[in-house]
C-alpha cells in the first residue's frame, strides 16, 4: 500500500501536471510567450500580492520581451512591455476596448441597476453613440479649456484661498500631510462641481465618502461584498439619497457646467435619478480617488527635496504683486504659463509615482504588429511604470527623480523623451477629461502654499513614507504619517483671483496638438 508521502508527492505532481498543461497546452502558437512562474496560475498571484505593480517591472526586467500572456486563473492576461505595441493597440478602441470594464464598474462600484446596466451595454456598448463612447463628447466643454474649465478652477482656488486665510488666522499649525492634503482637494472639487448646494459640505458626507473609498476595491472585486465591504456599501446608499435629492430638487442646474452635462447625458440614455445619482459615485471617484494621493506625492517632492523646493518656491514668488498698502495679489491663473519648473515638477511626480494600468478586454481575435495574436475575452494590460521607467526611452535617468526633465530646454542632461511617451492621464481613446482641472488644482495649491507659510516637518527631518499599492488608483498612498507645521509667513491681506485665460496645460501629446490647431 502506497506511502501517506507517496500519495501526497503523487497529488502534487498531478496537480501540478495539469496546471502546466492547462497554462502551456492550451496556448495558442500564435499567442505572445506564456510567463508562468514556477508554479503555473499560483506564481503569478503570489507575485502580484506581494509585489503589486514592482511585480510587472521585474517581469519585464527578467524576460525583456514586447508582450507576454500571463496565465492566471481566469480569462489569459496579455501584459504590454512595449510602447510602441501600445500605441497600436490604442488604435483598435472597439476590438480591444475599455467600455466593458466600465460597465463592470458601474454595476459593482457605483451599483447601478440592471435595467441600467442594460441600457447603457448591449449592442450599443461599442458604439459612438453608446453611453460611454459618446461620454467624453458629450460632457468635454465642462471641463476641457474654456468658459467651463475656468469656472472650475476659480471656484477650487477660490475655496483654498478661503481655506488657507483661515489657517494663517490660526498662526502656527501642526497637520498631517495626507489628512489635510485630502481634506483640501475634496473639499475644493467637490464645491466647484456641485456649486452653491454642494452636498459634501456637510462634513458627515465627506466622512462617508473617505468610507466608501476604502471598499471600492473590495467592490470592484466583487467577492461577498456584503461581508468584506459593508460599511463602504452603507455608506455608498446614504450618499446616494444625498445625491438623488441633489438632482431631484435641481440644484444641479446651480451647479458646474461639468456636472450639468453629465446629467444630460444621463438623461439622453434615460436613466432615471436613482441610477444617475449611482453613476455620480464613480465621477466623484474619477475625480479624487487619484488626484489626491497625486496631489501628496507633489507637495511631498516640493517641499522635501531643498532643489526642488527653492527652484518652485522662486517662480511662485513671481506670481506675488504687493501693493503700497501692502495686499498681496496673486493671479494663479498664471501659474500654468509662467511656472514651468512647477508645471515639468507635476508632470515627474506622474511619471515617477504614477502607478496606473490600462486595461482594456480583447472583443474579437486580432493579430497586433502583424505577429501577436491575441485571443477574444482574454485581458490586455498595459502598466504605465514599465513604460515610465524605460531606460531605452527615458535614459539612464529613468529610475530617478528629475523635476527638470519636461523643460523645453532642459540643463540637467537628462533625455527628453517623446511627448507620446509620457502617459500621466492615460492614451488613445481612454483620455482622462479632467486633466487640466486637475493640474491647476494642484499647481495652484502648491503655489499658494509656497508663497504663503513656511513648512517644516514636525520631527525637525523629512522621511520618505512607504507606500501602499492599491490596483483600483493610479498612485500610491502613504503607509506612515507625515506631521508638518504651517507657519504664516507674514500678517498681510491676500487677493487671490483666478482670471480668464481659456487654457488648460499642455503636458500630453494630445494637448501639445491641440493647442497647434
Amino acid at each position: 500500500m502506497p506511502s501517506l508521502f507517496l500519495l501526497s508527492f503523487m497529488s502534487v505532481a498531478a496537480t501540478y501536471a495539469f496546471l502546466w498543461a492547462l497554462a502551456y497546452l492550451n496556448q495558442d502558437p500564435r499567442e505572445p510567450t506564456p510567463v508562468s512562474g514556477s508554479i503555473p496560475f499560483i506564481s503569478p498571484l503570489i507575485g502580484l500580492a506581494t509585489e503589486k505593480e514592482s511585480y510587472y517591472m521585474r517581469m519585464r526586467n527578467k524576460y525583456r520581451l514586447p508582450i507576454y500572456s500571463l496565465r492566471m486563473p481566469g480569462p489569459t492576461t496579455y501584459v504590454v512591455n512595449s510602447f510602441r505595441l501600445v500605441q497600436l493597440i490604442d488604435r483598435h478602441i472597439r476590438t480591444i476596448a475599455f467600455t466593458p470594464i466600465e460597465l463592470y464598474a458601474v454595476r459593482t462600484t457605483m451599483g447601478a441597476s440592471k435595467q441600467t446596466c442594460d441600457k447603457i451595454g448591449g449592442e450599443q456598448l461599442l458604439t459612438d453613440k453608446g453611453y460611454f463612447m459618446s461620454f467624453p463628447k458629450n460632457v468635454a466643454a465642462g471641463a476641457s479649456p474654456g468658459l467651463g474649465l475656468d469656472a472650475l478652477n476659480r471656484t477650487a482656488v477660490n475655496t483654498m484661498a478661503a481655506s488657507f486665510d483661515k489657517l494663517a488666522e490660526q498662526g502656527k499649525t501642526t497637520v498631517e500631510l495626507f489628512d489635510w492634503v485630502r481634506h483640501e482637494i475634496f473639499a475644493a472639487t467637490m464645491e466647484a462641481t456641485y456649486g452653491p448646494h454642494n452636498p459634501f459640505r456637510l462634513p458627515v458626507n465627506e466622512k462617508d465618502w473617505f468610507t466608501l473609498e476604502r471598499g471600492l476595491m473590495a467592490l470592484l472585486v466583487d467577492i461577498l461584498p456584503g461581508i468584506f465591504a459593508k460599511k463602504s456599501l452603507e455608506a455608498r446608499e446614504r450618499l446616494v439619497k444625498q445625491l438623488y435629492k441633489y438632482f431631484q430638487q435641481d440644484k444641479h442646474l446651480e451647479g458646474s457646467l461639468f456636472v450639468r452635462l453629465r446629467h444630460e447625458h444621463n438623461v439622453r440614455f434615460d436613466l432615471d435619478l436613482d441610477d444617475t445619482a449611482h453613476t455620480e459615485i464613480g465621477q466623484i471617484n474619477a475625480s479624487v480617488s487619484n488626484t489626491v494621493p497625486g496631489a501628496f506625492w507633489a507637495f511631498w517632492q516640493i517641499l522635501a527635496d531643498p532643489v526642488v523646493f527653492k527652484d518652485c518656491q522662486s517662480e511662485a514668488a513671481k506670481l506675488v504683486q504687493t501693493s503700497s498698502d501692502g495686499l498681496c495679489t496673486i493671479d494663479l491663473a498664471n501659474v500654468r504659463t509662467a511656472c514651468p519648473i512647477l508645471v515639468s515638477t507635476w508632470q515627474e511626480v506622474l511619471r515617477f509615482h504614477g502607478t496606473s494600468i490600462s486595461a482594456r478586454v480583447v472583443q474579437e481575435d486580432i493579430v497586433i504588429d502583424d505577429q501577436y495574436f491575441l485571443k477574444k475575452n482574454s485581458m490586455v494590460i498595459m502598466p504605465s511604470r514599465v513604460f515610465h521607467t524605460d531606460e531605452s526611452v527615458w535614459g539612464p535617468t529613468a529610475s530617478q527623480f528629475d523635476h527638470r526633465r519636461f523643460l523645453k530646454s532642459s540643463k540637467s542632461g537628462t533625455k527628453r523623451a517623446p511627448a507620446a511617451a509620457f502617459r500621466g492621464f492615460g492614451g488613445g481613446a481612454v483620455l482622462c477629461p479632467g486633466r487640466h482641472f486637475v493640474s491647476t488644482e494642484i499647481l495652484a495649491f502648491a503655489a499658494l502654499l509656497l508663497v504663503r507659510f513656511n513648512v517644516g516637518p514636525v520631527s525637525g527631518k523629512w522621511i520618505e513614507p512607504g507606500k501602499d499599492f492599491l490596483m483600483n488608483t493610479a498612485f500610491p498612498t502613504p503607509k506612515d504619517k507625515v506631521d508638518i507645521e504651517l507657519i504664516p509667513k507674514n500678517k498681510m491681506k491676500w487677493k487671490v483671483i483666478f482670471s480668464d485665460n481659456s487654457k488648460g496645460i499642455n503636458m500630453i501629446r494630445e494637448d501639445l496638438e491641440d493647442s497647434k490647431q
